[in-house]
């Protein structure tokens, strides 16, 4: 295992502190071009999904363990915790942040982290100081050759435009839970390399409660340790003709241990079928050419680097060194880690976050032996140049969700990504004048953060939360369409079993039509926001 010093934890913390501040430029740059009137929500992109993580916050803020699905009014069983999300609101409700506050401070400290055990992991395969330390800023800020295909874009163009999931960088920049999950992992791995090589039971136990935790918080994970984990002890006992029964026993007490909160995440979705249709919606792999290049140079550099290791431990076994193969893990799950995202299941491209990982730690190797050669002040000019190279589509990626800023949109055409002061004054009023089962019909805007904003559930507010997310839009459309009869709008809103309707434009007034024909009393109105009750 390399060893590090003081000044080589000097560039980790300069390194993360530059990367961490690249992932907030497009958040402090939303609050500066909100409109008047208007407040920034702190979310980019992926908007929808960002709502998401906060209803959850706002749930465990409000002091509830268990976390509904509140994108849907239909019956739950009685929803789920997850240990993160409890963590993140039981912080913003002892320090009196926001819950959006909340999850910024846990995005900023667990990217900061997470770069840490980046770094502290390699040191289990490579014993090149210059290497490991390049691998911080190439891990955290390079993507792959998707700036170079004009249009490229979902589902088949590079990932490292689309995909978050598949870029540490992005997964920094956008989602703490997509952070905790990585560290999670590594963290399961870092102890099952350990446990491997001393033999040491307290090893896999260590090592089982990464993979407990990380069971809770992202499950599709544990599904990516596990077959990395079980090609690794396949692959490095054909190589060395051995098997190595104590740690194959190891392994499966390090299951034994994670399986309570696989056991849970299945009983729950046995249970709710709500949770249930959530998880089986389909998010399909692209072709593999779109893997390959979003990670480009980084992969090409990474098969290079395998190469390289695979020929100096040929060396070394040559002069009975020994070596063992130390850098197994990275090339085996290099390698799996293409396969994975196409394993038969709902969620298939879920199932690529975390790969960036190793193929960047091989990709540093070959790196850092080519600047050896090198004079310092050339080899370090041609780094940069590398990394400006590697970063560009990271930086397009800011800069697009930039661009959509200063238009007040995201790349989610249905949620904007600041709200008015009327709005806001809605949402608290549903809040203050609502039971916590009493549920809203409104448009997909203010579906969106209803649950965060007012922790009360809404008739359809998420593509993948709410089932039958197509139909119940149609619905909301319905409702303030002129040539739609009264009495079908009438039918449609005692079909929502809902107990509001927020209209927020006059043209969505004068679809509506009379109110009073349709069962509808307006109970509060703020600007051009009116709050209807639908009497029954």
């Amino acid at each position: 295992m390399s060893k590090e010093t003081a000044s080589d934890y000097k560039w980790v913390i300069l390194a993360t502190a530059v990367i961490v501040a690249l992932t907030c430029v497009p958040y402090l740059f939303g609050v500066s071009v909100a409109p008047p009137g208007y407040r920034f929500l702190g979310l980019t992109h992926n908007i929808d999904d960002g709502a998401v993580y906060l209803s959850w916050i706002r749930q465990a803020a409000d002091g509830h363990v268990l976390i509904r699905n509140q994108f849907t009014n239909e019956p739950q069983p009685g929803g789920s915790f997850n240990v993160l999300f409890l963590a993140m609101g039981g912080f913003a409700c002892l320090t009196h942040l926001s819950c959006i506050d909340a999850y910024h401070v846990f995005r900023i400290l667990l990217g900061i982290g997470l770069l840490f055990a980046i770094f502290k992991f390699s040191g289990l395969f490579i014993s090149d100081r210059r290497a490991r330390l390049l691998l911080v800023p190439l891990v955290g800020l390079s993507s792959g050759i998707g700036w170079l295909i004009p249009g490229a874009g979902f589902p088949i163009g590079p990932v490292d435009v689309w995909q978050p999931e598949a870029i540490t960088f992005l997964s920094i920049y956008l989602n703490p839970l997509f952070i905790a999950g990585l560290l999670l992992m590594l963290g399961s791995l870092h102890y099952l390399v350990l446990m491997e090589r001393t033999g040491r039971a307290r090893h896999a136990v260590t090592a089982g409660l990464f993979l407990l935790v990380l069971g809770n918080v992202h499950t599709y994970d544990v599904l990516t340790v596990a077959c990395v984990w079980t090609a690794y002890v396949a692959t490095r006992a054909i190589l060395q003709r051995t098997i190595n029964w104590r740690g194959a026993a190891l392994s499966m007490l390090a299951c034994i241990v994670a399986l309570p909160s696989l056991a849970y995440q299945f009983h729950i979705y046995q249970a709710d079928a709500i949770f249930r249709a959530r998880a089986n919606t389909v998010i399909a792999s692209p072709p593999i050419t779109s893997y390959f290049a979003g990670y480009g140079l980084i992969l090409l550099t990474a098969i290079a680097g395998a190469v390289m290791l695979f020929v100096e431990q040929r060396r070394a076994q040559d002069r009975n060194d020994g070596l063992r193969y130390p850098f197994l893990l990275p090339v085996v799950w290099s390698v799996v880690g293409f396969a994975i995202p196409y394993i038969p299941m709902a969620q298939q491209r879920k199932l690529i976050m975390g790969l960036h990982i190793p193929l960047c730690i091989l990709a540093a190797v070959v790196i850092a032996r080519l600047g050896a050669k090198l004079k310092p002040v050339i080899a370090t000019g041609l780094g940069c140049i590398l990394l400006l190279v590697l970063f560009q589509t990271n930086s397009e990626f800011l800069s697009l969700d930039m661009a959509l800023l200063c238009d007040g949109r995201t790349v989610v055409a249905t949620t904007l990504p600041y709200m008015s002061a009327d709005q806001l004054r809605a949402m608290d009023y549903i809040s203050s004048n609502s039971g916590p089962n009493q549920s809203t019909l409104a448009d997909a805007q203010l579906s969106a953060f209803l649950p965060a904003y007012a922790d009360r559930p809404v008739y359809c507010g998420h593509w993948s939360e709410t089932p039958e997310y197509g139909r119940k839009l149609a619905v909301f459309g319905a409702l303030i369409k002129p040539s739609v009869p009264p009495a079908l709008k009438r039918a449609l809103l005692l079909e929502t079993n809902c107990d509001f309707v927020i209209l927020e434009f006059r043209e969505e007034l004068d679809g509506l039509g009379d109110p009073s024909q349709l069962g509808l009393t307006r109970c509060a109105k703020y600007g051009e926001v009116s709050i209807f009750w639908i009497s029954r």
